[in-house]
């Protein structure tokens, strides 16, 4: 064989069995853990049956809506300077609102509307 072929055949194999001994070593560490887990898991599961006195039926139906309502693929949705950018524009809309002598209340669509002006404002005008 030649040199190189030689290189990366081993380059192959080392990275083949450094994968297969990273997957051990977080196989042997997290076991007890996630058994752990999965106990609380199901002691939480049985103690809201017993109080609230649910049916396996009942308790799936709110498992299932629970899981639907967190946003897995989109992560949370409020990062520190987003809420940052929101609590700055409700002022500001509740400070406009007040100075035009309407009630200050703004509305969740005002802040959508704001912050679209605003941020088209920012991009297409270049600052």
């Amino acid at each position: 064989m030649k040199r190189q072929n030689i290189r990366t055949l081993s380059l192959i194999v080392c990275t083949l069995t450094y994968l297969l001994v990273g997957a051990a070593v977080f196989d042997a560490l997290e076991t007890e853990n996630e058994i752990l887990q999965r106990k609380l898991v199901q002691r939480v599961r049985e103690k809201l049956k017993t109080k609230y006195n649910m049916s396996n039926a009942d308790y799936e139906i709110l498992e299932a809506t629970i899981v639907k309502s967190v946003p897995h693929k989109a992560g949370y949705q409020w990062k520190f300077s987003g809420e940052r950018m929101n609590t700055f524009a409700a002022k500001l809309l509740r400070f406009i609102r007040r100075a035009a002598g309407k009630q200050p209340i703004v509305t969740s669509s005002d802040l959508i509307i704001f912050c679209t002006g605003w941020g088209g404002l920012l991009i297409f005008g270049g600052i």
